[in-house]
């Protein structure tokens, strides 16, 4: 094979793999550019990819975690050997997912229209922002002095707004929804959030105590069996 045609069957894949995974609207960095249509596309036309969601939601945890171990001494206080993986897989991807079924729970009682995996997908993709700001904030941390680094919390601020703002147009356009409409679902939805994790602490704790009883339990008739 010469080095050509190599170089010509390089190309033909490459260009297969953008026109099948990065061509169209599947393109969740599309979001970044043209975030109405993207958002659109998703409702009508279904483009949206699981599998670009899924990849989203794990560099989302990924960064999410990387930002609390490698940020800059000077603007963390976290002691590695206190790091708890759970804690912040609490605070990004199972919120995800949570604010996920929390959203799709309450648009069934409220006339949405929104499928669960379209709520998914929509989610995901807006997380962009907040990748992108945890990898540069965690990156700047290590060589910017307190004074310069005003300049990324105001990034920061940003990000969080478009963030925000995307999550609103994106249920909006999901659901069908008015202005206020989307305002109380988004409301509602945290409501949710908070009450489906009370439940879910609560049956941790409550399985907990099972969980101990029966040991109790069975280590006083062993105790008594054995004497």
């Amino acid at each position: 094979m010469t080095i050509q045609k190599l170089w010509s069957n390089i190309y033909i894949f490459l260009k297969a793999f953008y026109d099948k995974m990065l061509a169209g609207r599947k393109n969740p960095f599309l979001m970044i550019t043209h975030p109405v249509e993207t958002m659109e596309d998703l409702k009508y036309k279904k483009n949206g990819s699981v599998i670009y969601a899924s990849l989203l939601l794990i560099a989302f945890t990924v960064s999410a975690i990387i930002q609390e171990v490698a940020t800059g001494f000077i603007y963390s206080t976290l002691r590695i050997k206190d790091f708890n993986i759970l804690v912040v897989l609490c605070t990004s991807g199972l919120m995800v997912l949570l604010f996920v079924i929390a959203n799709w729970a309450l648009c069934t009682l409220l006339n949405g229209e929104g499928r669960m995996v379209d709520i998914y997908v929509m989610t995901c993709y807006n997380l962009t922002p907040l990748i992108a700001f945890n990898l540069l904030s965690t990156f700047l941390s290590r060589f910017m002095i307190s004074s310069e680094f005003t300049f990324v919390s105001i990034v920061g601020v940003c990000c969080n707004i478009w963030f925000v703002v995307l999550m609103f147009y994106g249920a909006m356009t999901i659901h069908n929804y008015k202005f206020w409409g989307t305002l109380l679902n988004l409301l509602a939805s945290l409501v949710a959030m908070a009450i489906i994790f009370f439940l879910i602490f609560l049956f941790i704790v409550l399985v907990q105590q099972l969980y101990v009883f029966i040991l109790t339990l069975y280590t006083e008739c062993r105790m008594r069996l054995l004497s």
